[in-house]
C-alpha cells in the first residue's frame, strides 16, 4: 500500500475535461488522487503527470454503469492507496438524440452513466467510511440542464435532475454518518479550446451576465471549496456555476435573438 499523509480523493471521469481539471486541482491542493475513467490510457497519462513515481496518484479503469465494477475498483483503491476520504462523481455522457428517435439503449446509456453510477459510487464510499468510522465528502457534478430544459437531450436533463435530488436524499441519509453530499451544476463550459466557434461564443456571451463562457477552472474552485472544513455545514446543496445565465435566461435569449 502507498504510504502518504495526503487525504485520498477518487475522481470518476478523470480522463478529460472537467474531471481531469478537478483531479489536477485536488492533487495540487494536497490530495492523493485515484483517477478513474473508462479510458484507462487517459487516466494513466494523468497519473504519470501528477506523480511520476506513483506515490500520490494512480489510474484505474472504471465503468460506472456496473455496480460490480464500482465495487472492484473501490476495493482495489483501498488496498493499494488506503481509505478514500472524498469522492467526485464526475463521470457522465452527453449525447444528443431527439425524443422521438431515442431507443432504450440510448436512454440506458445516459441514465446508467450519469445517475446509476453516481448512486453506486456514493454508496460504495459511504459504506467504506461507515466501516472505518471516518467522515467524508461527496461532490456530484450535475448540470444546469437539471433546471432548464432543452430539446434533444431529454435523457441527459432527466439524469442530471435525478443527480440533484439524489444529492439531497443522500445528504439526509449519510449526514448522520459524517458524510456530506453536495453537487455543482455547471452551465455552458468550453471543456477544450476550439470546441466553441468564435461566432457562437460571442453570441452566447451576450446572454450570460458574466459576459463569457465558463472554463473547467471555474468549476474546480467550487468543488475544492466544498471539500474544505470551511464548507462543513454545507450539505445537500447544489451550487449553480453558470455566470448567471439561468437568472434571466428566457428574456435575455429572446432579446438577443439567441436560439
Amino acid at each position: 500500500m502507498i504510504q502518504t499523509d495526503r487525504p485520498l480523493a477518487l475522481v470518476t471521469g478523470a480522463g478529460k475535461s472537467i474531471g481531469r481539471s478537478i483531479a489536477r486541482a485536488l492533487h495540487e491542493r494536497g490530495y492523493a488522487v485515484a483517477a478513474t475513467d473508462c479510458d484507462l490510457d487517459a487516466v494513466q497519462s494523468l497519473a504519470r503527470e501528477l506523480a511520476p513515481d506513483g506515490a500520490s496518484a494512480r489510474a484505474y479503469r472504471l465503468d460506472v454503469r456496473s455496480a460490480a465494477d464500482i465495487a472492484r475498483v473501490f476495493g482495489a483503491v483501498e488496498a493499494e492507496m488506503g481509505g478514500i476520504d472524498v469522492l467526485i462523481n464526475n463521470a457522465g455522457v452527453y449525447p444528443s438524440q431527439p425524443a422521438l428517435e431515442m431507443g432504450e439503449d440510448d436512454w440506458d446509456l445516459v441514465m446508467d452513466t450519469n445517475l446509476k453510477g453516481t448512486f453506486f459510487c456514493s454508496q460504495a464510499l459511504a459504506r467504506a467510511l461507515a466501516k472505518r468510522g471516518a467522515p467524508g465528502s461527496i461532490v456530484n457534478i450535475a448540470s444546469t440542464s437539471a433546471f432548464s430544459a432543452r430539446a434533444g437531450v431529454a435523457h441527459y436533463g432527466a439524469s442530471k435532475a435525478g443527480v440533484v435530488m439524489l444529492t439531497k436524499s443522500l445528504a439526509q441519509e449519510f449526514g448522520p454518518l459524517g458524510v456530506r453530499v453536495n453537487a455543482v451544476a455547471p452551465g455552458l463550459v468550453e471543456v477544450r479550446e476550439g470546441l466553441v466557434s468564435p461566432a457562437y461564443r460571442d453570441q452566447i456571451s451576450t446572454v450570460i451576465p458574466s459576459g463569457r463562457i465558463g472554463t473547467p477552472e471555474d468549476i474546480v474552485g467550487v468543488v475544492a471549496f466544498l471539500l474544505t472544513p470551511e464548507a462543513n455545514y454545507i450539505n445537500g446543496e447544489c451550487i449553480v456555476i453558470d455566470g448567471g445565465f439561468l437568472t434571466g435566461r428566457f428574456v435575455q435569449r429572446a432579446a438577443a435573438g439567441v436560439a
